[in-house]
């Protein structure tokens, strides 16, 4: 069993009013990190995190992240360990900045990049390269390279969905409810009921 998660992360000292822009409403309840569908947690450095149990949740969206990067910068990451996916992308005032992806089903070696990479990008790339080189490349039974974009948005966001965070309690996420995904949200497009 592995991962299937979303990760959004917002810089912002008012996660209410971001949280509000993306039609999400805390709910006060406390989970721990990775029992619930949706939860948050505002980080110590400054960073809200919403961490979908999905991989492909509608936070990810393009057009979303679009529109809430024109007020916050923006972190968002997808992650399906069971095929081995990862992908990572930066967006600020309304444009995507860089973005990394990995797809495990192509191979163990695989990266697919664009944009203006974070400044460490060229020697974490080097490092897991190394990594996977030294464990048999592509025949290897280790995929170092699923790494590369989840690493690259912690070097900003300071926050890694299976590693621990220093100032941060799994324990005490926050439940939060999509309001978007809810039934009575969705069905108000259907003009005919």
């Amino acid at each position: 069993m592995g991962y299937s998660l979303s990760l959004l992360a917002l810089q912002s000292a008012d996660p209410d009013n971001a949280l509000s822009a993306l039609d999400i409403a805390r709910t006060g309840e406390t989970v721990e990190y990775g029992d619930a569908p949706l939860m948050g947690y505002a980080m110590p450095n400054g960073w809200y995190l919403i961490v979908a149990n999905k991989c492909d949740h509608r936070l990810l969206d393009a057009k979303l992240l679009q529109r809430v990067s024109e007020t916050y910068r923006v972190i968002a990451c997808s992650i399906e360990e069971h095929v081995m996916f990862s992908s990572a992308e930066e967006w600020q005032a309304g444009k995507q900045i860089w973005r990394a992806e990995h797809m495990g089903e192509d191979g163990p070696i695989n990266l697919k990049t664009s944009g203006t990479l974070p400044p460490s990008f060229a020697a974490m790339e080097q490092e897991f390269r190394a990594k996977q080189e030294a464990e048999g490349g592509k025949e290897a039974d280790v995929d170092y390279y699923f790494e590369i974009p989840l690493t690259a948005a912690q070097t900003i966001m300071g926050f890694k969905h299976d590693e621990e965070v220093p100032g941060v309690n799994p324990e005490e996420f926050e439940l939060l409810s999509d309001s978007a995904s809810t039934p009575a949200a969705k069905s108000r497009w259907k003009f005919w009921k």
